[in-house]
Formats: C-alpha cells, structure tokens, sequence
C-alpha cells in the first residue's frame, strides 16, 4: 500500500465537509427555511473556500505547479482540477435543494415569482414600482470591447445584458446591484406572500434602462475575487500603525484576482463568453446556476415570515439555560473563586459571562481585567462590559486580533472605541494570529490579590454563542492563573510563551506536549495497560499529529475522533489505522469545541482548547489548552463524547475510501439526535420541561389596506 492511501487532500475533504451542510439543505427532515438556511451556508462556504483556498493555490502555481501536497502527495495543478470538478458536480444539487426548497414554501404561500410568467396586473405594479423607486437610484453604465473593463467588488451582483444598436455592432449594458435596493420585492394583492428578487427584476426591465438599443442577452453574474493576501505581502511595516496596514490590505483585497465566475442566464450568451475573456478565467472557473447569486433574501424572508406565526418553517425554539452551578443572586466571581465552573454553550446562557464583566466593572474589589478578542459580536456586549469597567476605573487590556479573516472592519472598529475609553489595546506577536480565548480578572480579597480566570473553546462573542456548540472553563487554580498571566505577559512583549505549569500554548508547545500524550498511550499499550484517544474537534490536517495517530493505531490504542469538517486521514484501514474511527455531526448547531481525552478511569487526562489539530493551530497562532482538573466535569466531558459518538441522525461515519456514511439506528432502537439530548440534558439539570415542536397553526388571512397578507 502506498502510504499516500492513509492521507486525504486538505483541500478535497474540505468539500466533502461541504457537501455534507449541503445534505442538511436536501433533507426533508429540516424544517423548510432551516433548508433554505443550510443552501445559504454552503454557498458562503464555497465562496469563502474559492477566495482563500482556491486563490492561494493559484498563488502557488505561480511559483511551483508541480509542487505535491505533504500528504495526499496531489501536485497543485490536480488538485485545481479535482475542485472545479466535484464544484461542479455539486452545483446541480444545490440548484434541486433550492428548487425544492421553493416549491415546499408554495405549499405554505410563500411563492418565489417567475418575472416572465406574471399577469399583467402584477407587470403593471412592478413596472410602477420600478419607474418610481428602483429606475432613480442604479448606475448603468454601457462596456465597449475597447475600453477597460470596470472593476466590481466581490461578491456584487450585476445584471448584464447584450445590446444591439440599429446601425453598429454590440454593446454590453451593465447594472450593478447596490447596497441600497432591496433584495426582494413583495407583490401585495393576493393570498399568498409573493416576491421577486431583485435580480430579477432588474432583468426584466433592462430595455426600460438602456431603451435605446434592442436587449438580445440577459444575465446576472457575481465574480468572487482571492482574498489569500496577509500583513507580510510587502505592505507590512514595524513603524506603520498596525490598523492602517490592516485597512490597506482590506481595501486591497477587494480588488484581488478573480477566481471564479458564478452566473444565472444562458451559458452561450456573449455577456459569459466576454467576461470569460477580460477576467481571463478558464472555462472550469464558469459556474451556471439556477438559484439566487446571493441569498440574503433568507435573512428578508424570516423577518417577514415570523416563527410564532409559521413554527412548522423553523426549527422549535430551544431557550440557553442558566448553569444550576451558580447563584444568581450572589457575585459570580466569588462563586468561581470557590469551584470551577464549566458552560457549555448553546446549551447553556453565554449571558452569564457577561453577567460576570459586568458584575465586575463595577465592583470595587477588582482592579485589572485582561481578554483576548477574536470574533466578537457587531453590537458586543462584551466589549461594552469591557469599556464600562475602563470607565469605571479598572485597568483593562485588551488583545484584539486585527487579522481575523473577513471581520477585520469589525475588530479595527471595537480596538479605536476601546482606546477611546481607556483601555490598553494590544495586537500581538507579528506574523502570529492570537486565536486562544483567554480572560483574567484581577482583585483583592481581604487583603490578597486574587485571580480568576477564563479559557475557552470559542469566541466572546453572544451571537455566534447561540449556534457554536463551544466551552468556557472558569477557574481561581492558582498554577493556571498564573500561566493564564504568562501568557498575556507574553502577548504584550510579542514574544511566546516556551513552557508553562499546565496549559499547552501554541505556537511553542502545545504541538509538542499533544505528542508526549499521545505518546504516553503508545507506551502503555505497549505494556498492556488500558490506553485510549478521544478526541473532538473541526479538523485535523497537521501531518506530524496525523503520523502520531497512525502510530498509536499501529500499536494498538483504540482512538476515537470527532471532527466536523477537514479530515486528512483515513481510518480503518488494516494493519494502518484499523484502530481509528473518525465521526462527523453536521446539525442544527455548528460543533466548534475542541476537546482532547487521553486515557481512561480516574487517571485519564481531559483537556479543551482553541486549537484545531491543523499545522496553522499548532505552529502559526498562538492557542492555548487547559486541563480540566475536577473529576465531575472530566466525566461530563466524557459522557457528552460518548453521547455524540452514538448519534444516529446527524453523525456520519468516515470510511477508509474517503466516503462519508450516514449513521442509522440500529433495529429497535430510537434514533439519537446528540445536540438536541445536550439540550434536553441543559434542562434535566434545571428540572425544566423540554419545549417540543407546536403543530402548525391553521393559516389565517388578514386583510390590510385593501390587500391579503397572510398572518
């Protein structure tokens, strides 16, 4: 056997994660907007992945088109062409998913107009609503072959269409949507809630823009530009304000090669075959589609569509708990001070976090208050909580992560309105994402300074914290507090932290100390001793760590992973990694949690982290692992694993061909859903009822203004 048979490409398992959100869409067991919704992440995702995958890889090809992957062994040039094919592959299944989609929503009166099948009442209306409303506030504009071709941002939509003078050659109208109009525009006058997208819209009524010439050609395109630039690429500077350099770069990316061309209308048309040819894009980067160029519309939708009035649309309201581990009518920080607390959301109240920045901006025993900012909300109220302790006098660093891929805007904004309120505002070691999730609070306690401390799994951030599955540990161990103080000692000196009493920190040794553990079970299989590995987290593409699984296979350790997204090996196979079994839970909430278990009984280690098993983890950000030291929350930890191991309706099981299989219940048995048993779990703890799904309430008509709406 080659040993490239034991490795998938990064890149290839990447879209079969994909895939995978896309298989929610495709489900007739997801409520029909919940289906919408997971058509719209997967096209997010594939843009997302062709900006900054894809560009990369074009970025390479420039320097070494034979240069082969580190562990699939896929020269780049292949893995290019593997990408426009399984894109292209999938592409007619996200257009049937949307369809299907459409048609379910007719069912309910939610009806998606075709402009070319309308009555002429409802041309009439658009007509009128285009003259007054739409027609005032566009830009067209007419390209000629022999002029440059104009730039469009990323992601913008453009109708384009073929002109044809009466005396001269062809023309190409362009008209861009902008940020102004509305995605959707809703039809009144029936029983039904009607629209039409703005797209199509502006399609029909292009000979109304440009009517002086004949419209032979319409379509709407989107081109999606690489966005794989980052602070070293010539622009980066020691004595430049590190937020102008991220400014500049953001306003550069924008403008950055195209990489792919998504388009609706015919594939034939001279409008495609020009674009083909001034964004100089091969054939395989031209994406047809019959779907929306953006589904913003989703976000129009539901706020038009209200759950209390169509429940069987959405998924059934599940309410984050408060934690029966504190009181709520006593301060948190001393309640922390006295046992380590542990919250795992959505399951339970991220508002309980910011219930204790708040319950200590204004007490007068804390002094100092350090976080690391990542991702955080557009309207945080953490960061708010942040600037009000400033204000109220307590010292507060804070480390902002500027390079937070596509929410650097946010981030620049948040560190001015913290410098603003006195705060310390720091970015970090250059070159080195800072990715740990870190708090401390400082106070003094009758006399003595004390510490408390947060680490978690995923972001500050209340928004993202109500579909993340992740965990926050709060703790007063004096032995991790100071680590935790070591560590933005570090940050604030832009150097790295070498060793630590018992947290694993990126870049310098978390990789090293994961290969001890792993190790330690080696060597007690060796010996016959009980050994074991569970691990959970979004993607494991480290090859060092990967080669350490496959040894520890090799020597027997049974080793059990949960990993939502990329995984670049592959289990089961004999003699290889016959000991490995790799699960996969794609649902209603996104798993982000990272948590490594080895060993097993009282003497197993459990540790959660920030860090993915992905080399840019290990070796390019600055990550944290912390152990969980306290017996019952190991085993909370654990028996939630074991729980998601034994998913049967959201898991798949990764098989040694690479496949993904969908996991069932076996005969006799209920089927599992982990998540929703985390939260009816999150309940039992309260003694709470669950809420179960409402059966759809009997549509009513309301009349309103001389026209139908439905309630």
């Amino acid at each position: 056997m080659k040993k490239s048979a034991l490795y998938e490409n990064r890149e290839l398992s990447w879209l079969k994660f994909n895939e995978r959100v896309l298989e929610e869409a495709e489900s007739t067991g997801n409520p029909l907007l919940e289906r919408l919704r997971f058509v719209s992440i997967y096209n997010s995702n594939l843009d997302e992945f062709y900006r900054v995958r894809v560009g990369g890889l074009y970025d390479r090809l420039l320097i070494d088109e034979d240069a082969p992957d580190n562990k699939a062994g896929m020269k780049l040039s292949d893995q290019l062409e593997s990408i426009f094919k399984v894109t292209a592959k999938l592409g007619p299944r996200v257009d049937a998913a949307y369809a299907a989609v459409m048609e379910g929503l007719r069912e309910h009166g939610i009806v998606q107009l075709d402009p070319e099948c309308l009555p002429a009442g409802d041309m009439a209306f658009l007509k009128l609503k285009f003259e007054r409303e739409i027609a005032p506030v566009i830009s067209p504009f007419i390209f000629e072959k022999n002029h440059p071709f104009p730039f469009f941002p990323n992601g913008q939509t453009v109708v384009g269409v073929t002109l044809k003078g009466k005396k001269d050659g062809h023309r190409y109208g362009l008209i861009p949507l902008s940020s102004n109009l509305p995605e959707l525009v809703f039809i009144p006058g029936a029983r039904q809630l009607r629209f039409i997208l703005m797209e199509d819209l502006l399609r029909c009524f292009a000979h109304k823009v440009f009517h002086k010439f004949q419209v032979e050609e319409r379509v709407a395109f989107s081109i999606i530009r690489n966005a794989d630039i980052d602070e070293d690429e010539g622009l980066y500077d020691y004595d430049l304000d590190f937020r102008d350099t991220m400014s500049k770069l953001i306003e550069r990316r924008n403008k950055l090669a195209p990489v792919r061309l998504k388009y609706t209308g015919s594939p034939d048309s001279r409008m495609i075959k020009l674009l083909k040819n001034v964004l100089l894009l091969s054939k395989r980067q031209l994406f047809r589609q019959t779907q929306p160029l953006r589904l913003k519309c989703l976000g129009v939708l539901e706020k038009t569509v209200a759950v209390e009035q169509r429940p069987e649309l959405f998924y059934h309201k599940l309410t984050p708990q408060a934690s029966p581990d504190l009181e709520h009518h006593k301060p948190y920080l001393d309640q922390i001070a006295r046992k380590p607390l542990l919250l795992q959301y959505p399951y339970e109240d991220m508002g309980q976090l910011i219930r204790l920045l708040r319950q200590c901006s204004m007490d007068p025993r804390v002094t100092e208050i350090k976080m690391s900012l990542y991702r955080v909300a557009r309207d945080s109220k953490v960061v708010n909580s942040l600037i009000e302790a400033a204000k109220n006098g307590k010292k507060v660093t804070c480390l902002v992560e500027l390079r937070a891929r596509f929410d650097e805007e946010n981030n620049i904004d948040w560190s001015k309105r913290l410098e603003e309120a006195g705060c310390r505002v720091i970015y970090g070691p250059p070159k080195f994402k800072v990715h740990c999730k870190l708090l401390l609070i400082t106070y003094k306690d009758e006399g003595r300074i004390k510490k408390v401390a947060q680490i978690g799994t995923g972001n500050f951030n209340e928004t993202t914290a109500k579909i993340y599955t992740d965990l926050a540990y709060f703790t007063a161990n004096r032995k991790i507090t100071e680590d935790v103080e070591q560590v933005f000692e570090a940050l604030c000196e832009e150097r790295f932290v070498e060793s630590a009493q018992y947290l694993l920190v990126a870049p310098l040794c978390l990789k090293t100390g994961l290969l001890e553990l792993i190790d330690e079970e080696i060597a007690k299989a060796g010996e016959h001793k009980p050994c074991g590995i569970l691990l959970k987290m979004n993607s494991l593409t480290d090859k060092d760590l990967i080669d350490k699984l496959i040894e520890a296979s090799r020597a027997g350790v049974k080793i059990k992973m949960l990993i939502r997204g990329i995984c670049c090996l592959r289990p089961g196979i004999p003699g290889e990694t016959e000991n490995i079994d790799v699960t996969s839970i794609v649902g209603r909430f996104l798993e982000h949690s990272r948590i490594y278990v080895f060993g097993g009984g009282s003497a197993k280690k459990v540790y959660i982290s920030s860090a993915d098993f992905m080399t840019r983890n290990t070796e390019q950000r600055v990550e944290v692992a912390v152990p969980i030291l306290q017996r019952d929350l190991k085993n909370r930890l654990v028996k939630q694993l074991r729980l998601q191991l034994s998913d049967t309706v959201k898991a798949r099981t990764l098989t040694p061909s690479g496949k993904y299989v969908r996991r069932k219940p076996k005969d006799g048995q209920p089927p599992l859903d982990s998540q929703l048993a985390l939260f009816r779990e999150a309940y039992d703890r309260l003694a709470l009822p669950v809420p179960e799904p409402k059966p759809p309430r009997k549509r009513k008509i309301k009349k309103q203004r001389g026209k139908d709406v439905p309630q």
